[in-house]
């Protein structure tokens, strides 16, 4: 009987990491890894969840200093409510948790930018979907005089002028996020190479343990193969000493 050779299966048997891990501890890498990824790819699809569910913005806004504020930014979600085809609105915290229910609202219906809509919070605590009106009416209404084109263009310059000077971005703000990206990625890919590595060292040992078990079987077959049993469960033939 031909013994399997479990290391042409094995893509990593030419490689030593020298890590001097035994096998229990080798196995506990390869299992704390892979819950790792799972817990990762499992976050992923949970956020990707959420956020397909969750999408709608609402702005709310409130006097503060008798100056009308924008006072926060909540997501929301459609919930059927009734047999009737009737739904409501879960506003719920922006981020990743959405376990916390601020409000239960109806449909909005005026909307101010898509999948965004704004809500006043009266002083008896009720929230009112508004939109802005149209600010051309009421200056002509109110008879307010536009700025000069000089004046405009002296704006637009000293905008321009604090922007150069004072509101350039770091090297960190330009490319954080491609650096934070491409690390992950990096991590990754080293988590994969170990796990496909510890395997590899599991495929070699069990090289042995499939080596011993053909040699056994070979033992077995050579000792009692020739041994009958007769009708009444006796057996007959010669044993070997």
């Amino acid at each position: 009987m031909a013994t399997p050779d479990l290391s042409s299966v094995n893509p990593f048997a030419n490689i030593n990491l020298g890590s001097q891990l035994g096998t229990f501890g080798s196995i506990a890498l390869v299992i704390t890894i892979a819950v790792v990824i799972l817990a990762l790819i499992g976050g992923l699809i949970y956020w990707r969840s959420i956020k397909k569910q969750y999408w709608i913005r609402i702005h709310t806004f409130k006097l503060v200093g008798n100056v009308p504020t924008r006072t926060a930014i909540y997501s929301a979600r459609e919930v059927p409510f009734g047999m009737a085809g009737d739904k409501l609105w879960k506003v719920a915290p922006m981020g990743f948790w959405k376990l916390k229910v601020i409000k239960w609202l109806p449909v909005g219906k005026i909307q101010t930018a898509p999948r965004e809509f704004w809500y006043f919070i009266r002083e008896d605590g009720e929230w009112v979907n508004f939109q802005i009106g149209d600010l051309n009416e009421i200056s002509r209404i109110s008879g307010i005089r536009f700025v000069q084109e000089d004046m405009r263009l002296q704006r637009l310059a000293t905008e321009r002028l604090l922007e150069q000077r004072l509101m350039s971005k770091t090297f960190w703000e330009k490319w954080g996020t491609a650096i934070m990206t491409i690390i992950v990625f990096l991590v990754i890919a080293v988590c994969m190479v170990i796990i496909f590595f510890q395997w590899s060292k599991l495929l070699d040992k069990m090289q042995g343990i499939v080596t011993t078990q053909d040699q056994t079987t070979k033992i077995i077959v050579r000792y009692c193969g020739n041994q009958i049993f007769n009708e009444t469960g006796a057996i007959t033939g010669l044993i070997p000493a």
